[in-house]
């Protein structure tokens, strides 16, 4: 039985809230469009997600599909509804907030537009992304959707005209007027939502509500579900990254993964906006070599990043507007992704940009993909079916995600090396713990690169060390027994020691290099 309807108005946001739920276990379908029927809703199923695609609409097209789709749940009595936002303020979000009120037939909708976690937060009714305005922020600037307010109620003033009613963090929802129906609640801490959310239930109306990722990470708390154990990523031989996202911040992670050894392929603006280049033999032969560059056991970059004049001059020579280039961009990475399918060539994906991903499933008519688990936060581990075979695939949101956090999700991903019948990798989860596994005394073991063998008690250490130089010694055709390692202490024996420091902004940093990589991590104590 279905309990919650989330309406996202891009696929990334669907995903990335509907996570939320299957990372606590709970039976979660995604759908790029509302079913047609209700036998295509698992009997399971307990959270139902819905993109309807409005992100990029008119906001009288996206007002109409919202409320189509609310009147829809009302009718098959789906008892709360969630209208997911971006957390940005990108899109159309008054006009949508009235669509579930109108669909709905109720009075408010609760607006807890914040995302403390990644420092996206409302105060006293406006919003600010890392401290700085919205407006003055990267969003002020996207190519597509500039965010050109802060202040939530003028945001919203642009299409419709209902009635704001903006909620300081300590205060209660009691004096709100009856013609308010908006509630913007301010948001500058995560347990402002849990909060929020306990009024809402004692009050008796937690029905109509709005919010991002970290709402849906809040409500899953909330809401009674029955809670399965929940699955993981698996490794793969290879990563590639198709970014269709020009936000700066994907930029710079792109950026920071080529220095740290992924390599990478610009596209050229045939390959990203000439319609029928895919079935070229030019672009055949694209296709043929991003496999193989693939199978080159990499990390592999695809980005459609614009070179302004070559754009330019190319879409006037073809008559193309700005929606058309907002869909030629993702089908030619969904090219690339199909091709890779068809091959049954075991990478993973990772498509960045929210209409990416989406441009794919459209390509192939998939309307259905399975969410996993969340890999990063905001970045989201999918299974899609395609050519008889399972891709996995992540999704993640052009202005999500630290500076490293490709290469963090490759590390985690894929496959370190392929012997003859042996196969490399980093642990993923532990099912059953071995007898000598102990907790690690370092906060940072396990992401720094000073130590590998903390979790193993002193014994057992003592022992691996041996067999190590035994199987050395060995297969260097010495032969000759080792004795037990001689160590009377476990921790505090070194005589020496070496640190590395950086120094940005004025501020030193002092640790160890995390594994494979020049980046210090910070002692802690």
């Amino acid at each position: 039985m279905v309990k919650l309807l989330i309406i996202a108005d891009d696929f990334t946001g669907a995903l990335d809230t509907g996570i939320q739920f299957v990372n606590k276990g709970i039976a979660t379908q995604v759908f790029t469009k509302m079913p047609e029927a209700i036998g295509d809703i698992d009997e399971s199923t307990e959270v139902l997600v819905i993109d309807s695609e409005t992100r990029p609409m008119p906001a009288a097209k996206a007002y109409d599909a919202v409320k189509n789709i609310t009147g829809w749940a009302k009718a098959i009595n789906i008892p709360v509804i969630f209208k997911k936002t971006d957390s940005a303020l990108r899109g159309n979000i008054g006009s949508e907030l009235q669509a579930v009120l109108d669909g709905s037939g109720h009075d408010k909708v609760y607006f807890l537009p914040g995302y403390p976690k990644i420092d996206r937060c409302t105060v006293n009714g406006t919003h600010y992304i890392q401290g700085q305005l919205l407006e003055k922020s990267v969003f002020g600037q996207d190519p597509f959707e500039p965010v050109k307010l802060s202040y939530i109620p003028d945001i919203i003033a642009q299409q419709t005209a209902l009635k704001c009613a903006c909620v300081k963090r300590n205060e209660a929802l009691n004096d709100i007027k009856s013609d308010e129906r908006i509630v913007i609640c301010d948001v500058e801490k995560h347990k402002d939502i849990e909060e929020r959310l306990d009024e809402l239930q004692e009050k008796d109306e937690l029905c109509i509500i709005a919010g991002c990722a970290a709402l849906a990470e809040a409500l899953a708390d909330k809401l009674r579900f029955d809670a399965a154990k929940p699955q993981s990523y698996r490794k793969s031989e290879n990563f590639l990254v198709e970014c269709g996202s020009l936000n700066m911040i994907t930029q710079n992670q792109l950026d920071y993964a080529e220095e740290h050894g992924f390599s990478r392929i610009h596209m050229t603006v045939e390959q990203k906006l000439q319609k029928d280049y895919y079935s070229t033999q030019a672009g055949l032969e694209f296709l043929r070599k991003m496999q193989e560059e693939c199978e080159k056991d990499r990390c592999l970059i695809i980005d459609s990043i614009d070179w302004e004049e070559d754009k330019k001059g190319f879409m006037e020579a073809n008559k193309l507007t700005m929606n058309d280039v907002r869909t030629l961009i993702p089908t030619a990475h969904g090219h690339v992704a199909d091709h890779l399918a068809a091959n049954k060539q075991d990478t993973t994906i990772l498509m960045t940009g929210g209409d990416t991903l989406m441009g794919y499933m459209k390509l192939i008519g998939c309307t259905q993909i399975t969410p996993v688990c969340e890999i990063e936060q905001g970045v989201v581990v999918s299974n899609l079916k395609n050519h008889g075979f399972v891709q996995q695939i992540i999704s993640k949101s052009g202005g999500f995600g630290t500076k490293d956090v490709l290469v963090k999700i490759a590390d985690k991903i894929k496959i370190k090396k392929v012997y003859k019948g042996v196969a490399e990798a980093d642990a993923v989860k532990i099912v059953r713990p071995a007898s000598c596994r102990v907790v690690p005394p370092c906060k940072t073991y396990g992401e720094c690169g000073g130590c590998v063998l903390q979790h193993v008690d002193f014994p057992t250490e003592n022992e691996l060390k041996r067999k190590l130089l035994q199987t050395t010694l060995n297969k260097a055709g010495i032969n000759v027994r080792v004795s037990d390692t001689v160590f009377d202490k476990e921790y505090e024996y070194r005589n020496k020691l070496q640190m590395p420091f950086t120094v940005d902004g004025g501020e030193i940093t002092l640790g160890f290099f995390r594994r494979n990589t020049h980046d210090v991590v910070a002692l802690s104590g």
